[in-house]
């Protein structure tokens, strides 16, 4: 889960230091809702990582989903725009998009809802009163 987090809250620095040339503003809005997600994410599970509660688990799995929703538009984007510069025109730039560029967000939108998915399955144990016995 830690590398996940840190991993949505890396991944928001690229666009949010404009290291893809003088972009938009979207991007640039993208990175900072993924590092603001990412570290939100990084002290959720510092605080509620290994704790069994079922509420504990679901907020943490809401925010791994909504980690993984927040990859799709530069999975879509950086293919769609490969070869082409992603400037406005003003200023111009040298930048031209890749579809390489989707390939972390591919492996981020993975093991969000890989992690997304073990946190929400029901779990039997000890400590959820869901074992016989409990």
């Amino acid at each position: 889960m830690l590398a996940g987090a840190a991993g949505v809250a890396l991944l928001g620095l690229p666009y949010l230091l404009r290291a893809f040339g003088p972009t938009e503003e979207e991007p640039v809005t993208w990175g900072r809702v993924s590092l603001a997600l990412g570290v939100s994410l990084l002290l959720l599970v510092a605080a509620l990582g290994r704790c069994p509660a079922r509420a504990a688990r679901a907020l943490l799995a809401a925010g791994f989903a909504l980690a993984a929703l927040l990859q799709v538009p530069p999975i879509v984007l950086w293919p769609l725009f490969h070869g082409t510069g992603i400037s406005d025109g003003s200023p111009p730039s040298a930048f031209v998009a890749h579809w390489a560029y989707a390939l972390p967000h591919l492996a981020l939108l993975a093991l969000s809802l890989g992690i997304s998915w073990d946190l929400a399955r029901p779990r039997s144990g000890a400590g959820d009163g869901s074992s016989p016995g409990a």
